[in-house]
This record gives structure tokens, sequence and C-alpha cells, in this order.
């Protein structure tokens, strides 16, 4: 191959790659997900002599829709807004369950993220609950649980697996027995997202 041939090559598989990574940066979509969620809950006391015992984890799920934008090869944020059930079970020493207590929330969630290989995506940022109400009235209830969520994804095409995790800066509600008993909540997530937009351009 002669000098000037191995230039016009090595141009032309310049040019292809940076054409491929322009097409990528613009690679934005709406997508929806679901799928399992398990929500632990810590409890603090007001008084070192007082426990409050026999609270287990939920087993819920959540559902909800998000946009995604690619900033570049590697950096890309993206926006959920979910619909999340989440709550607490009370148990006996024996573990026998006493009853339950479901909060409904819908959740803003902004993520920065970073995709370091093709497909899989890192994600960090806040998250708002708002709450949309309880199975069990109670005027203790916060109206809005504020924390850190992350993300991390792997899609693809149109199919998603996606496993996340949030931890609460704030009580989401307490009771008054003798001492106050203040309850935080971590959940974590495991489930499918769907986009549908990805699906079109792969039937053409």
């Amino acid at each position: 191959m002669s000098t000037r041939s191995f230039h016009i090559l090595t141009f032309w598989l310049l040019t292809t790659t940076l054409a491929s990574a322009q097409t990528l940066t613009k690679a934005n979509y709406f997508g929806v997900r679901a799928g399992y969620l398990r929500a632990s809950t810590s409890v603090t006391s007001s008084r070192s002599d007082m426990r409050f015992l026999g609270v287990a984890p939920l087993n819920s799920f959540y559902a909800g829709a998000f946009y995604q934008h690619t900033l570049s090869a590697l950096l890309v944020y993206r926006v959920e807004i979910n619909y999340q059930q989440k709550g607490i079970e009370y148990q006996l020493p024996n573990g026998d369950l006493v009853s339950r207590q479901k909060f409904y929330y819908a959740s803003l969630t902004p993520l920065i993220g970073i995709t370091p290989i093709k497909g899989v995506g890192l994600f960090v940022g806040p998250e708002a609950n708002v709450s949309l109400g309880q199975n069990v009235r109670s005027n203790n209830a916060a109206p809005i649980e504020v924390g850190i969520s992350s993300r991390l994804s792997y899609h693809y095409r149109w199919l998603g697996l996606e496993v996340g995790y949030f931890k609460s800066l704030n009580e989401f509600t307490f009771l008054d027995l003798g001492a106050r008993f203040g309850f935080t909540s971590q959940t974590w997530q495991a489930g499918l997202s769907f986009v549908p937009g990805l699906l079109k351009k792969e039937g053409r």
C-alpha cells in the first residue's frame, strides 16, 4: 500500500469514528421503567433507654418514566418521574406480622451519569418523594421525603436492566410513645426499562 493510500484510509477511518461519536451524543430518548422495590426503615429514639422493635422491610414495587440525554460519548443526564409504594411491616418478636403501613409517593429524580462501556450507565443525583397518602392515615407523615439516589443500568437495544438505591435524608414519619421515634427509609430497586423509540428504529 502506498503512503498516499495509507493516509487516505487513515483519514477515512478517523472521519467515520468521529461521525459515529457525534451520532452517539445525539442519542436522546424517553423510556418507561418498572420493577421490584424493597423498603427498609431505620428508627431513631429520643431516649437512649427506649428502643422501637419489630420493624421489618416491606416488599413492594415502583413504576415510572424517564428521559435520557447524552451530553458526550461518556457523560449523560437523566430525569425520572416515578410512582413508588413504600412502607413498614410491624412484627412480633417471633416474626409474625402485626400490620403493614404503606406510603405512596410521586418521585422526581434528576440524575447525572457516565457510560464507561456501551450500554452501561452509572447515575447519581437527588430524589424528592412527594407524599400521595397512606393506607392508614397518619398526621405524622412528612409531606415530602428528600434523599440521594443512584442507578446502575444496562441497555441492549430497546430493553434494559436496572438496579437502584435510595437513602433518605429526613424522616418520613414519627411516633410519640413516651419517646419520639423517627423513621427514615432506604430502598433498593431492581427492574426493567423499555425504550419504545429505539424499538421503532430497530424495526425500520
